[in-house]
């Protein structure tokens, strides 16, 4: 059992937490969804997927490859299909075509089809080949793919609360542009979207810590979050979300940015930049197992934390101080 830290909103967030949860938590730790997590990453940033540039057949592939798997943790699509296909226009000019992917699953409450979702995102792209070399993009992103893919599975043995929404996003390598098509049609509106968890780049801790960025934006959120600094070992630091950063603010450089500008209170997840960020060598050989099934671990964790608070925390309100208000009703590269 881990704890949520000291203050008052914490304790009241762990004494709610359903006994059921809880006790299975610990099964989450040892089980199949940390594991098969390794397993994704392997398959997502294999040499068949050829680096997954949007719009090629590593991404046909991969994309393939993510939709069996919702399948086979038995998710359903949103809408009519998990691909939904959009245009966008890049730097170059012209116009392409991505396609995200969306899985949906039904909260338990008996409200939660008018309560707020859940929006759990990664992108799947990456850079692909490049001069004969392919940029494998084992961390930046087939880490943050495999860890929604382990939330899913995780929620599907133990149901969440609210409503569920999975996305993995294409072409934000190429400006954002999938979570930008997705914001500007979504498929729910986004009003209803209490809290966006985005993964990108959470496998390289060589530090052994874990970012959890946009606290600054929503404090609460550090205040729920804090007690799962050390969990499996991994640190967990708060920061990268300021402006007066400059580079170091993350708040526009992934895909909760067209969440965050639409005003939807989102937590990224994220490792800091290493050697091999954008290059070749970011490779499956090179991430820590330890590390990473850690960081999966306390992700899945975070999610449930995330979920119970939204039973009585409203993020979108703000008081004087910042902190979202407790109801009684309940510029570099993109990564």
């Amino acid at each position: 059992m881990f704890e949520l830290g000291k203050t008052e909103l914490g304790k009241t967030i762990r004494n709610l937490f359903p006994v059921t949860v809880l006790g299975l938590m610990p099964f989450f730790v040892q089980a199949a969804e940390p594991v098969q997590a390794m397993l994704d990453i392997r398959k997502l940033a294999s040499e068949e997927m050829a680096g997954r540039a949007t719009d090629s057949k590593g991404s046909a592939l991969a994309r393939d490859y993510i939709v069996s798997r919702l399948q086979q943790i038995g998710l359903t699509p949103c809408k009519d299909d998990f691909v939904h296909e959009f245009e966008f226009q890049p730097r170059q000019g012209g116009t392409r075509k991505g396609k995200n992917i969306l899985a949906c699953r039904t909260g338990s409450m008996s409200a939660h089809a008018t309560a707020p979702m859940m929006a759990i995102t990664a992108h799947y792209d990456h850079l692909g080949e490049r001069g004969g070399k392919i940029y494998h993009g084992a961390d930046d992103n087939a880490s943050g793919v495999a860890a929604v893919l382990a939330i899913a599975e995780a929620m599907q043995k133990v149901p969440p609360q609210h409503d569920v929404m999975y996305i993995l996003f294409d072409a934000e390598e190429l400006g954002l542009s999938g979570s930008r098509a997705f914001a500007a049609k979504p498929v729910v509106d986004l009003g209803r979207i209490g809290i966006n968890m985005n993964f990108d780049m959470i496998a390289r801790g060589d530090k052994g810590e874990l970012y959890a960025s946009g606290a600054f934006h929503t404090p609460v959120l550090k205040d729920l979050l804090l007690g799962l600094d050390g969990n499996q070992g991994v640190k967990l630091k708060f920061g990268h979300d300021r402006p007066e950063q400059g580079q170091d603010d993350w708040t526009k450089q992934s895909d909760h940015s067209p969440f965050f500008l639409a005003g939807v209170p989102h937590i990224y997840f994220g490792v800091e930049d290493h050697a091999d960020y954008h290059q070749p060598g970011d490779t499956v050989d090179k991430i820590n197992p330890k590390f990473y099934l850690g960081a999966v671990d306390l992700l899945i964790k975070a999610s449930y934390v995330l979920d119970q608070a939204m039973l009585t925390t409203d993020f979108r309100i703000k008081g004087k101080s910042g902190q979202a208000a407790v109801s009684k009703n309940g510029s570099k590269a993109s990564r």
